[in-house]
């Protein structure tokens, strides 16, 4: 025995628009009882996601969202007779030299890192976010952005694109002995923000303490950075978009001597604090508090 494939798509379609099934009769729409999907906190964003993404050039990076060019690979066994259906999308392989993503060259953040393997900690977002989040196919070109020829949304070939593990679909393939019009890229945007389990976790450890002695550029997760300087240093912040609006940390000279090896607090490019583009910590055992906007600046507070 074998689901039919009016159940299979009612069992689908229903269970994807938060309904259960209870019978073959009922459409969408006379479906009483609720469902879901079950998901884990691992795959579950945990930042605000904008509702205007920028893609004005690849790795454009707007709050947690980087719009990349993913390379688009066949999928082996998923051909028939009518032509290729599968193909995975997977990070560029410069991906780690190109990227101002904080988390580039840490796992799942790394070159030729396949979507679908690594369950659900590599995502683009979906148009449910906003349209702007709608990705693009092409096929031929290169790594340069928009190159080849785009492949219409409505395209007769009817594709699909899961957006949570990167899979592309279509349901009628363009050829069967010729390939040179499957697609070869998707660009869209990436989820670089923390998932929630990372937020929930960072949460329950706000007292958290970063040691440092040399210069770094400090992480987002960063709560309290402890500083003991045997000469002068910076903490380069990461963009202001990085973090979430109000999200606060410390920066403190436990060595108490930066008055003489002086602890230079740099934003990220045009970015500033106060206003400007540093602050200095120069009196033994100082300490500063700093904020985030969220999107292009920092405050003392």
């Amino acid at each position: 025995m074998a689901y039919d494939s009016k159940t299979e798509r009612l069992i689908s379609i229903k269970k994807l628009a938060g309904k259960s099934h209870t019978s073959n009769d009922k459409g969408l729409s006379n479906e009483a009882l609720s469902s879901g999907i079950t998901a884990t906190s691992e795959t579950i964003f945990g930042s605000t996601i904008t509702a205007a993404p920028s893609d004005a050039s690849l790795y454009t990076i707007s709050g947690f969202v980087e719009y990349v060019r993913f390379p688009v690979t066949f999928i082996a066994g998923s051909d028939t007779s009518d032509g290729r259906h599968g193909f995975q999308l997977k990070l560029p392989a410069d991906y780690e030299s190109n990227s101002s993503n904080s988390k580039a060259g840490t796992f799942p953040f790394v070159n030729n890192q396949v979507i679908n393997v690594v369950s659900g900690a590599l995502q683009l977002v979906p148009p449910s976010f906003a349209t702007a989040y709608e990705a693009k196919a092409y096929y031929g070109g290169n790594t340069t952005k928009n190159s080849g020829t785009r492949i219409p949304i409505l395209d007769a070939r009817d594709w699909y694109l899961d957006y949570f593990n990167g899979i592309f679909f279509q349901q009628d393939p363009p050829g069967t002995g010729d390939h040179s019009n499957n697609p070869d890229f998707i660009e869209g945007f990436l989820y670089i923000g923390d998932m929630l389990n990372d937020v929930i976790s960072s949460g329950a450890s706000s007292y958290s303490r970063t040691a440092v002695t040399s210069t770094l550029t400090a992480s987002i997760n960063s709560k309290i950075i402890g500083v003991s300087a045997s000469a002068a240093l910076e903490i380069r912040l990461p963009s202001a978009s990085n973090y979430t609006s109000g999200q606060h940390f410390i920066v403190k000279d436990e060595g108490g001597n930066c008055n003489v090896n002086n602890i230079t607090i740099r934003a990220s490019g045009s970015q500033t604090i106060d206003g400007t583009s540093s602050i200095v910590l120069e009196s033994p055992y100082a300490a500063v508090n700093i904020y985030s906007d969220g999107t292009s600046k920092f405050f003392v507070y």
